[in-house]
């Protein structure tokens, strides 16, 4: 979908019905011609709900929107005022936005200098062994290796650490109340890149 395509229409032409989708306004309007020609009208918020009343107006006509209003007569009465948000181009805008992200993101790591594969490997398998990401501002993220105490992680712990400064990430000062086998890492977008094989 892109900015132009605003409007689509759905005819059933046995049954001479058409609804129209207004994607602009977030209208949605079902109508029938002949002896009883009817237009009524409705809004719609979320992407979705556009989707789901061209499917049953597809799969059964008119009626079967019936409970799926209120409808309203006056197109006029529905429509948007400055704080609408058109909700398709809101999501084509979104999805645009992570996709350039996301492109941006690719160029950002192949840039970077290579990490050593087998110590990214070991790095990546005992993150998925007992790690987990927390989130800790905008701009930093931390690998979280947790464990009671420093005997209870034994030597695993001794091989994150070593691991870890091979890579050359950096290890963080826990929080106050963390326990002693914690061990915090720096996120770094190679990893990260990684890590989402390791899901």
């Amino acid at each position: 979908m892109s900015e132009e395509n605003t409007t689509f229409r759905l005819e059933r032409v046995l049954t001479d019905e058409a609804l129209v989708i207004e994607t602009a306004l977030g209208i949605v309007s079902r109508m029938r011609e002949g002896e009883h020609a009817e237009v009524e009208y409705r809004r719609y918020e979320r992407r979705t709900d556009a989707s789901d009343l061209a499917l049953r107006f597809a799969h059964s006509g008119f009626a079967a929107l019936d409970n799926h209003g209120p409808w309203e007569i006056d197109h006029d009465s529905l429509l948007p005022d400055g704080r609408f948000e058109n909700p398709e181009l809101a999501w084509v805008h979104e999805t645009r936005r992570l996709d350039q992200w996301r492109d941006q993101r690719r160029r950002e790591i192949a840039a970077m200098p290579k990490l050593d594969q087998a110590a990214l490997d070991e790095f990546c398998k005992m993150w998925a062994d007992g790690g987990y990401n927390e989130r800790i501002s905008d701009s930093e993220e931390h690998y979280v290796f947790s464990r009671r105490s420093v005997q209870e992680a034994g030597p695993v712990r001794d091989e994150l650490l070593k691991t870890a400064e091979l890579l050359g990430l950096s290890i963080v000062a826990t929080p106050d109340g963390a326990t002693s086998g914690e061990v915090r890492v720096r996120s770094d977008p190679r990893v990260d890149s990684e890590l989402e094989k390791w899901r």
